[in-house]
């Protein structure tokens, strides 16, 4: 009988031993609780503000330090999807946008050799994919209401408010080696992407800044860009250049017949695909080139050829003469 006690009063002291151990791990747990539950509120916070990057402004200047990189980072993020960097990103930080926006771009230009450029501001021309009536035009094709569009424009448009990043390397690190294309999707498919919106700007800009849609097509047609566009079929291709803001399509709606479709170069276009970079192009395309090349290019482009001034073709002219 006595052993059967003692094995009692033995298990219930474990079992008393147990509880006081569950009792202060509760506790332990209790007093840890709080603590991590302001370290996942505060990584929460965190996430909003990469999104939005407003915070509260201290005054030692850690908070702008914080707005500033995380403004890197979200300018690199738009920049590999090709979106548009806004200024309105800053949330409530909007006052301290300058300030900011001088010292990320410090940092892009020492770190990445990039920088942050923007873009033209909306033009007084109608909007990409917009549709005017007849009746909304006068006789020689404009606007009836220019005047007010005119200081609308002005007034609403007086800046886009909007960046994309470009190289800020010297010239003679512009090369492939070092800033070749991007590895995502592929190395080919991406070079392929960039050589078909940089051809088409190059033709678009060549045409007086404007293309109607049975020109390009012919263009594409004689380019074969149905069978040589590895990514995706031509028009898809179009509308991604149309999302991206590399080109910019005018529809005018003709009552009796069919829609005036006219193509132009979007802002980001304008930006990333310079005049100098048109004249490299089209020298490269060209192959023999004519005596009145140079004259003609800089009558398109208001450029002279890269790599080949006026000063170099007089001087081998007289070179030659004598």
């Amino acid at each position: 009988m006595a052993p059967q006690i003692q094995k009692r009063r033995r298990t219930g002291r474990h079992e008393e031993e147990r509880d006081d151990q569950d009792n202060s791990r509760n506790r332990r747990q209790a007093r840890r609780a709080p603590e991590s539950n302001d370290a996942s509120d505060a990584s929460e916070n965190d996430d909003e503000q990469d999104v939005d990057m407003s915070g509260p402004a201290g005054a030692d200047g850690t908070s702008d330090d914080q707005l500033v990189k995380k403004l890197v980072r979200y300018a690199l993020a738009c920049e590999y999807a090709r979106i548009t960097i806004k200024r309105d990103v800053l949330g409530s930080q909007a006052r301290s946008f300058r300030r900011v926006f001088d010292a990320a771009q410090e940092q892009l230009q020492k770190v990445f050799g990039m920088e942050m450029a923007e873009l033209p501001a909306a033009m007084i021309s109608p909007p990409s994919n917009c549709k005017l009536s007849l009746s909304e035009l006068t006789d020689h094709g404009t606007p009836r209401n220019l005047e007010a569009v005119k200081r609308g424009a002005s007034q609403a448009s007086a800046t886009s408010r909007q960046y994309i990043l470009i190289s800020s390397l010297p010239k003679e690190y512009r090369t492939q080696p070092v800033i070749g294309p991007s590895r995502v999707p592929s190395t080919a498919e991406e070079a392929a992407y960039i050589a078909f919106y940089t051809m088409v700007i190059s033709i678009i800009t060549l045409s007086s800044g404007e293309l109607s849609d049975m020109k390009l097509r012919r263009y594409l047609t004689r380019l074969n860009a149905s069978q040589n566009l590895p990514m995706d079929k031509t028009d898809h291709v179009l509308q991604k250049l149309i999302r991206q803001g590399y080109l910019d399509k005018v529809v005018e709606r003709v009552e009796g017949d069919e829609d005036a479709v006219t193509w132009c170069v979007g802002p980001r276009g304008k930006v990333e695909v310079s005049p100098q970079s048109i004249a490299q192009v089209v020298t490269e395309v060209w192959g023999d080139l004519p005596d009145d090349f140079d004259t003609k290019l800089e009558k398109s482009l208001g450029v002279q050829r890269m790599g080949r001034p006026r000063a170099a073709n007089q001087a081998e002219a007289e070179q030659e003469d004598e």
